[in-house]
């Protein structure tokens, strides 16, 4: 499955929400994840991670009440460049020991996120919070144009990225490299 999205920083987020109830997008909710992260990258890329031409990891992610295990693979910035294959699991901490196994040797990252989501005519728009970046947005639907006609009709400005990973965004608010670590909010949060 293709993954169809675009990342956009510096985005003024008290307009994008205004924006976003004026136009009656259908508010989905606030999510608190938590997440291990594989990275497939050989060792010998680590040393400089401005040269990586492609994103390569499993991701086992959950909210408390639903986890799934994502393949991810993405090259390039375009908007349809990230093949994604993703299942649902049943249990959070044994899948973390199977996967803990199969890479062995390959440690995760441990990393938390707060995402808010809205639905656009069959575009999810989604606000990212990770420690220690800016918010930042996610435009995510099954084609360019759908994606693109809710960025303007939304009036989202701000620089666009195009799919990118993780290491962009943080290198750009000055963190360069540590998107590839434990990332936790400072304050203990739990399920309920």
């Amino acid at each position: 499955m293709k993954e169809i999205e675009t990342k956009i920083v510096d985005v003024d987020i008290r307009k994008l929400r205004a924006n976003l109830k004026k136009a009656k997008a259908r508010y989905l909710g606030r999510t608190f994840y938590r997440r291990y992260v594989f990275d497939l990258h050989p060792a010998d890329v680590y040393a400089d991670y401005s040269k990586w031409d492609y994103d390569n990891f499993i991701r086992l992610r959950t909210n408390g009440k639903k986890t799934t295990m994502t393949y991810k693979f993405r090259k390039g910035k375009g908007l349809a460049n990230t093949e994604e294959i993703e299942v649902d699991v049943s249990d959070f901490a044994e899948a973390h020991k199977i996967l803990s196994r199969m890479l062995e040797g390959n440690r995760p990252y441990y990393q938390e996120n707060i995402v808010w989501r809205w639905m656009y005519k069959g575009a999810e728009i989604a606000i990212l919070k990770w420690p220690p970046v800016p918010p930042y947005i996610e435009v995510e639907a099954p084609s360019e144009k759908v994606v693109r006609t809710a960025i303007k009709e939304l009036g989202i400005d701000g620089k666009e990225l195009g799919n990118t990973n993780l290491v962009e965004i943080f290198a750009r608010a000055g963190h360069r490299g540590e998107d590839q670590g434990d990332l936790k909010f400072r304050k203990e949060r739990t399920f309920k």
